[in-house]
């Protein structure tokens, strides 16, 4: 696996097409180095406390390197090797030492802040084992994770098997290597990335059922844009494993393990600089810098919203049948909504260099 894994500290591909647009995202910046003294921080906590078995995995916002005032730390602690005892007695410590130093705990479905193991990860893809969780833990090592602390072997061997899967098992994406008109485009993977955005919005409306209107404004405002940040870079992660899209020769000999080099090299970034990956190699082309100013600034503008503490609490306790009338819900509700119109502009206009693959692989 790429050594890329971690969020890169360099100049971004975001900061690349800000430059471009001569736009100013400054909630995007602000989020970027909040993460970054967060990941100093729990990389100071975390010294010595894992062993080359474990790794500590960090998701969610801090994966995004979109940390926010309010943003709890989803954790993992994955083991890839032989069951152990110690294991447990090391993630509670852990878990009492990041309590201790004031991180809000990850959500209480219970996905996060838990030990999580390779076997279940890496062979349980489908069938009535694959649990919800199993499955979110799979595609979020893949979409938005990294590492923290001092062994990353088992993140990297985790997430390396997890492509091999993916990859070698898609049996029509291995054959047609070298035909006339092969595919390129990891079907396999991109059919599970879809099943667990689908997974998400099934799960909202369980969540609705399962806890009333508590937090209802707050997870359909995340929901509406960071979730779907998260599956729509994923969708763009397996087109860009097709030459035609990452602009690589289609003369050239192309094997499997270009296409798994392409989508390692894809999946090694945060969502939002795969996403600005693909238009700033699509700059000149119809509509992507209309598609990247709406995209990315409605993005800064929802990280505004959730890094304001008194905004964040509103919407949290927001009651649903007041939600309409509110002032800042309909606000919110606009972000999403132009998110939401820049979304369908990168993948369903007609002239968008992803249409035709979001058509025949994506919908049919």
């Amino acid at each position: 696996m790429s050594a890329a894994a971690t969020p890169r500290q360099a100049e971004s591909y975001v900061a690349i097409v800000a430059q471009q647009l001569r736009a100013d995202w400054p909630h995007l910046q602000d989020a970027r180095t909040r993460a970054m003294e967060k990941l100093h921080e729990l990389t100071e906590i975390l010294r010595g406390e894992t062993s080359p078995d474990v790794s500590f995995v960090v998701h969610g916002s801090l994966a995004r390197m979109e940390f926010t005032a309010g943003s709890d730390l989803d954790w993992t602690l994955l083991v890839d090797g032989q069951a152990n005892p110690q294991h447990q007695i090391d993630m509670l410590r852990i878990r009492k030492k990041l309590e201790l130093a004031g991180n809000r705990p990850p959500g209480k479905e219970g996905t996060f802040g838990i030990l999580t193991f390779s076997h279940p990860i890496i062979h349980m893809i489908g069938g009535e084992d694959d649990s919800n969780a199993n499955t979110t833990r799979r595609i979020l090592l893949l979409l938005e994770a990294s590492t923290v602390g001092d062994h990353r072997q088992a993140f990297e061997g985790v997430r390396k098997n997890i492509l091999h899967r993916y990859l070698t098992e898609d049996h029509g994406l291995a054959r047609q290597i070298g035909t006339e008109d092969p595919r390129r485009i990891p079907l396999f993977l991109l059919n599970d990335i879809a099943r667990y955005w689908r997974t998400m919005t099934v799960d909202f409306a369980y969540k609705q059922h399962d806890r009333g209107s508590d937090g209802y404004a707050l997870r359909s405002l995340k929901l509406g844009i960071s979730r779907k940040l998260t599956y729509a870079s994923g969708l763009t992660a397996c087109f860009w494993c097709d030459p035609s899209i990452c602009k690589h020769s289609q003369s050239e000999s192309y094997s499997l393990q270009k296409i798994i080099a392409n989508l390692d090299d894809m999946i090694s970034l945060t969502p939002l600089e795969r996403m600005a990956r693909f238009f700033y190699a699509y700059w000149n082309h119809e509509g992507m810098q209309t598609a990247a100013k709406a995209f990315f600034g409605a993005y800064d503008e929802f990280l505004a919203l959730l890094n304001d503490q008194e905004k964040r609490k509103l919407l949290t306790e927001l009651k649903v049948d007041d939600m309409y009338d509110d002032n800042l819900f309909g606000h919110a509700r606009a972000i999403r909504m132009r998110f939401k119109d820049a979304i369908r502009m990168t993948f369903l206009e007609p002239s968008s260099p992803l249409y035709r693959h979001i058509i025949s692989m994506g919908v049919f």
